[in-house]
């Protein structure tokens, strides 16, 4: 059969039939297409961190032949890359262990947990894990502490922007119904324990001061920002407890009652003093409308 074009050049019309067959051969031939190209992409990109697999297929150099200088640079330069970042990410302990350890820890964390993602100031969430984990540094357990508390410095620093609540905010709530508020916290703020002196370590090798009076060993410390620059505030056992329970949604009364269960020397007055001029809550309000 024939067909007609608008332009008067007649053409053998394709049944309905064959042209859905031609179509569909031609939809299978690109999903084929499409499962090798993704196959390819899994050899080239798991390659670039494993240097013990082979050159993937089709990375020739000019010549047409397999190219291992050519690939190599490549690979050279991604890893380069992402152990720079957790440099970035993780400047303490960086200087702890010092340039070499360092590259080479963070070189056999990247093989074991590549980015899920492409934003390289997040990467290294399960970096304080694998160091619990990395047998060579058994005998320096406070280093997987740094590494947390580096983790949640980086957390502060990038969270959202929330303004910490005025310090005088209880005053406007009636004394009488104190006891059933309950506090939101502001996004960027965490709490980081730890049986090591961090705050020292901390101010050693990143020359920023952590504020408060703290005892040498089983430490607190408030990680927050409530305006644009990150602060770190130690804290006695008791109020970091009593921080945690009200940022869990425990109510001003709950908390407190627990905490004095646990702790004879808990001053409510004192903690929720030092809370509130850390501006760590963004809001406060009772329960009944939280």
């Amino acid at each position: 059969m024939f067909k007609q074009r608008k332009d008067g050049v007649v053409m053998p019309q394709v049944s309905d039939s064959k042209q859905e067959n031609r179509d569909l051969k031609g939809y299978v031939t690109a999903l084929r297409d499409l499962g090798g190209n993704l196959r390819g992409y899994v050899e080239f990109s798991q390659g670039l961190l494993e240097p013990s697999l082979p050159v993937p297929n089709g990375v020739v150099g000019r010549d047409g032949a397999v190219s291992q200088m050519r690939y190599g640079v490549y690979r050279n330069n991604v890893m380069a890359s992402l152990i720079d970042a957790l440099a970035a990410n993780f400047p303490a302990l960086h200087n702890l262990v010092g340039r070499d350890y360092f590259r080479a820890l963070a070189a056999e964390f990247v093989r074991a947990h590549p980015p899920e993602q492409p934003v390289l100031s997040e990467f290294g969430d399960k970096f304080s894990e694998f160091i619990a984990g990395f047998s060579p540094l058994a005998n320096y357990p406070y280093l997987k502490d740094v590494a947390t508390m580096e983790w949640a410095w980086l957390g502060a620093y990038h969270s959202a922007d929330h303004e910490g609540m005025a310090v005088d905010a209880l005053s406007k709530i009636d004394p009488e119904l104190l006891g059933d508020v309950v506090f939101t916290a502001i996004p960027a703020s965490s709490l980081v324990y730890s049986p090591f002196a961090l705050s020292e370590i901390w101010e050693q090798n990143r020359s920023e001061k952590v504020t408060g009076v703290m005892p040498k060993t089983n430490q607190a410390i408030l990680i927050c920002r409530p305006d644009m620059d990150v602060t770190l505030i130690g804290l006695a056992q008791d109020v970091a407890e009593f921080a945690e329970l009200l940022f869990a949604g425990e109510t001003l009364g709950e908390a407190a009652e627990e905490v004095s269960s646990r702790f004879d020397t808990f001053d409510l007055s004192a903690a929720l003093s030092c809370l509130l001029a850390a501006r760590v809550f963004a809001s406060v309000s009772d329960k009944a409308s939280a």
